[in-house]
């Protein structure tokens, strides 16, 4: 509400829209500190009429759609949604729902149509929207929203045969897997017996979030140490946050390296590849009782991580490290 920030609903009413056009693209851009965010919540976000002439095409609304995702913010989505309704907001509704279910909480994801009333002609919301039904035990309106869809032309085989399963019209379980969509690959894993999926370095990000969530990853002990491109891969997940530090720091404690191997870390890690370089120099560190070696072992181990692009999956722990 514009009063709650002492703002009115014409706020835009004199700004120029190509300097606003302008502005978005630098945003867009960079990164924004944590007081620059709030600031551009309330400008954003406050009921106001958009700057004239530029929401013909829904250039702002759209901005305002994209700024929501990239944050993350589902408690500001899900107000945001709550409020707005009217708007064209399919994008950020399937955000919602993807959100929730490929971080395990799929009854987040089907609260939200009980809170939001509008009418969609979006497959993949309705699609939702019926396994929702589904799970809530609403088979008999779950029913009659799959027959509306299918008489306005609505075709989708896979979901089509987990919807008679799930359903109990079949009761063989199917074993076509999908990665087309979170919802895909989710249905995927219930209608499936003895379900079992291995990840690898093309696996999409979404499903790599999924597994993780429902624990559903590959066994730290069945791991093969010999297989560089899978441990390479799961440095990579932990980099964009779908694996846990912790299993890979527990990962790397299963590499074995002789006593003088570890003794004479400093001029051995160097040799070896980055991911058993990275191994050595944090078991090393596990048995160093010296401050200023755990620390400089740490930092060897910061630095290969940012060699490879992929620094971000050693942050927490090294934090826990330091403190």
């Amino acid at each position: 509400d514009p009063q709650e920030n002492n703002l009115t609903i014409d706020m835009w009413k004199y700004s120029d829209s190509d300097q606003v056009k302008n502005l978005i693209k630098k945003i867009e851009k960079i990164n924004l500190s944590g007081d620059a965010i709030e600031i551009l919540n309330v400008a954003l976000l406050t009921n106001a009429y958009p700057p004239k002439n530029l929401d013909k095409n829904l250039e702002f609304t759209n901005f305002k759609i994209n700024y929501l995702i990239k944050r993350e913010d589902t408690s500001l989505i899900k107000n945001f949604l709550l409020k707005n309704e009217s708007i064209n907001n399919n994008k950020i509704v399937k955000f919602y729902l993807d959100y929730y279910l490929k971080n395990g909480n799929l009854d987040e994801s089907c609260k939200l149509f009980s809170k939001l009333k509008f009418k969609t002609t979006n497959d993949y919301i309705d699609k939702f929207k019926i396994y929702c039904l589904i799970k809530l035990k609403k088979n008999e309106d779950a029913q009659i929203y799959f027959d509306l869809k299918k008489e306005q032309g609505f075709e989708d085989k896979f979901f089509e045969s987990k919807f008679n399963y799930l359903m109990g019209y079949s009761d063989k379980s199917t074993t076509e897997i999908s990665e087309k969509s979170v919802l895909n690959f989710h249905l995927s894993h219930i209608t499936t017996k003895n379900f079992n999926y291995t990840a690898n370095e093309k696996t999409p990000k979404f499903i790599w979030k999924y597994l993780s969530s429902n624990n559903l990853l590959e066994n730290i002990k069945e791991i093969d140490l010999e297989d560089a491109k899978k441990i390479i891969t799961l440095e990579k997940a932990t980099h964009e946050k779908n694996y846990s530090e912790k299993e890979l720091l527990q990962l790397y404690k299963r590499f074995d390296f002789s006593l003088s191997q570890l003794l004479d870390v400093n001029n051995l890690y160097n040799k070896l590849p980055n991911f058993q370089a990275r191994a050595i120099l944090y078991q090393r560190l596990l048995l160093s009782d010296e401050p200023i070696n755990k620390v400089n072992l740490a930092m060897k181990m910061k630095s290969l991580f940012k060699k490879d692009n992929i620094e971000n999956a050693f942050v927490i722990e090294l934090s826990n490290i330091l403190k």
